[in-house]
């Protein structure tokens, strides 16, 4: 049986936003594989309390695959598997709403929480975060890098083979009643949601049309991300803003600004992407043509 612990980042409160990926595979008792992905999330929104938990921001994950292209690199080794997660509930919606957003089929697998672990073998932790637990286990790791903390939440498991005598992750799951079965389901089919969905998508960039980044600064110093890139079932361009102010209104005073052409706070950019912005506006303001 395939072991595998698993760890999510998402962009923003929706769960189908995942932007990053962690993957340990465990064999005869050790982690013997990692990998780790960037992904790209379907309008590239992130939300500022998302990026201020992980670091990862909307120019980070531009040239990132897809959820669909990272999921295609282990779903088959994830059919049947023993999926390891901390607070699992989390990532495994993540990973639910995730192929259901792009009408993917979700495997067969169980899985096991390595908080309910914990909080059933070491009870007198003072709490039983992923943070907590590393450290009670002398593991060095960089917390909220998808990552560190699919290798941490194995190294739990297997800490947790040690403290209860069973003979491995599975057997521990079974013999503590952790194991949890995750049935599969089918992809959705062409012209339903997933599909309305796929067309809502970012439009991809190509010849002449990549995505802009620009850093803007806050009124209190605090430099934001702004991107332009097209957005949206009809691909239209518009500018995004990585502020807080942008969570709540679909623009925020830093759009607003770029939008009447005012660019003093505006940090220096280079000449190819202060052309590109320059010619938005006057597009938005009826003075250049569509683009």
């Amino acid at each position: 049986m395939t072991i595998l612990a698993i760890d999510f980042e998402t962009a923003t409160s929706e769960a189908a936003s995942a932007c990053a990926v962690g993957l340990a595979f465990v064999e005869e008792g050790r982690v013997t594989r990692q990998a780790y992905s960037l992904i790209r999330p379907r309008d590239l929104r992130f939300d500022p309390g998302n990026i201020r938990v992980h670091g990862i921001r909307p120019h980070d994950v531009l040239d990132a695959p897809s959820f669909a292209d990272i999921f295609a690199s282990f779903a088959a080794e994830m059919d049947g598997a023993l999926v390891v997660a901390h607070n699992a509930s989390f990532d495994l919606k993540v990973l639910r709403e995730s192929l259901a957003l792009y009408g993917l089929a979700q495997p067969r697998f169980s899985a096991l929480c390595t908080v309910a672990l914990s909080r059933r073998l070491w009870p007198d932790s003072p709490n039983h975060k992923l943070s907590t637990m590393a450290t009670r286990f002398g593991l060095g790791f960089r917390h909220h890098h998808a990552g560190d903390d699919a290798y941490a939440c194995a190294h739990i498991a297997l800490e947790g083979v040690a403290a209860s005598g069973a003979l491995d992750i599975a057997d521990m799951a079974d013999r503590l009643s952790l194991r949890r079965a995750v049935a599969s389901q089918p992809a959705r089919r062409e012209g339903g949601v997933a599909e309305r969905a796929l067309k809502a998508q970012v439009r991809p960039a190509g010849a002449g049309q990549g995505s802009f980044r620009y850093t803007v600064r806050g009124s209190r110093g605090t430099p934001y991300d702004v991107l332009l890139a097209p957005f949206g079932r009809a691909g239209a361009w518009r500018l995004a803003c990585s502020c807080p102010g942008a969570r709540f209104r679909d623009e925020c005073r830093h759009v607003r600004a770029l939008h009447e052409g005012d660019f003093t706070d505006l940090l220096p950019v280079e000449a190819q992407a202060m052309a590109r912005l320059e010619r938005f506006v006057m597009e938005k303001a009826g003075l250049g043509e569509p683009v």
